[in-house]
């Protein structure tokens, strides 16, 4: 593999952990088995285990090791697609988190979903960016691109080696979300049909790609998974309701809605305040490290949704500054609704 510039490097998102992964040439060269040549477990404790595995196929140009993928073991002559053993559910949320074991190069390298009607030996023979060339299937590629029905678009940055791709699906509205390093690129489509077989699908191009699933889980749509999605949009906060003993379990379950930062030290530098990202349900409100929620008076005060998000402020006795009151005194009024 050539080597990457300076400046093509810059634009690449940094791993998620400062852990030690093998170079290319490691790779190229070794004969033993390449997952075992990753000792990094970090991210695999936030979730609950895997619900499904790979789909494992003779006539698929890759293997399947428990969570691994390896893509092309000796050679590439085309695209292998892979997918989960299991149709994701219709009435469910899906969260499900892949680590990028080996340098990332060629001609597509796609994470994202497709329906049972997917070819997966279609491009055995071909190097095409394989998810997301009709209307079959969806795709975010490591170039960073998003594509359906053949029309790619610009997602995000570039991402390779060491770094966690998350797919968010939710089967109840149709929405598609990706995530890189835990956070949130934000929803990528909403067309996903709720009445078709729908499968998590990986493709690669690249000889000897090696793709681990590290988390899987679904939940039901339940009054309180969006509460705890509504809470999940102060993430200042979130640490704190960790801290309390009767939402643990709750905290457990719905951890990919306010999964825990990156620990790159590199990414950690260009690091932006999680509070500046955090965009609520309304379009109207939005927060900021200069900017809280006041009180909406077209708001309705017994509007679950709507209030769930707030942040109770207290005016000081001078009446100049705003200060938000600890989130414990405000557990009753808001976060019963989780229990």
């Amino acid at each position: 593999m050539l080597p990457i510039g300076n400046e093509e490097e810059s634009l690449r998102c940094a791993g998620f952990c400062d852990c030690r992964f093998p170079n290319s040439i490691d790779v190229a060269n070794t004969k033993a088995h390449i997952p075992d040549m990753v000792k990094c477990r970090c991210g695999e404790d936030s979730g609950n285990g895997n619900e499904w595995q790979w789909h494992a196929s003779n006539e698929a140009d890759a293997q399947i090791h428990g969570r691994d993928i390896i893509f092309h073991p000796t050679y590439s002559q085309g695209t292998a697609i892979v997918r989960g053993e299991q149709p994701l559910h219709q009435d469910k949320v899906h969260f499900w988190e892949m680590r990028v074991i080996t340098a990332l190069a060629g001609t597509d390298v796609m994470f994202g979903i497709g329906t049972d009607n997917v070819d997966l030996q279609q491009f055995k023979f071909h190097f095409v960016s394989a998810l997301g060339t009709n209307a079959q299937s969806w795709g975010y590629s490591y170039n960073g691109r998003i594509q359906h029905c053949g029309e790619q678009l610009p997602f995000g940055q570039k991402f390779s080696q060491g770094c966690l791709v998350g797919v968010y699906l939710d089967r109840t509205r149709g929405y598609l979300e990706f995530y890189l390093n835990r956070r949130s690129l934000g929803v990528a489509y909403t067309c996903i049909p709720q009445h078709a077989k729908i499968y998590p699908m990986v493709c690669s191009t690249a000889a000897k790609s090696v793709i681990r699933l590290i988390n899987s889980t679904s939940q039901s749509v339940t009054l309180q998974l969006l509460a705890f999605r509504a809470l999940a949009k102060q993430p200042h906060k979130v640490e704190e309701l960790r801290q309390m003993p009767g939402l643990i379990s709750i905290m457990k379950s719905y951890w990919f809605l306010a999964p825990p930062v990156r620990y790159s030290r590199c990414s950690k530098e260009n690091e932006l305040d999680l509070g500046d990202e955090a965009v609520l349900s309304s379009a109207k409100l939005r927060l900021s490290r200069k900017q809280k929620y006041t009180d909406d008076v077209n708001i309705d005060d017994d509007d679950l949704y709507a209030n769930a998000h707030k942040i109770a402020l207290r005016h000081s006795d001078s009446g100049d500054e705003e200060y938000t009151t600890s989130i414990h005194e405000f557990c009753d009024e808001y976060f019963h609704y989780l229990l």
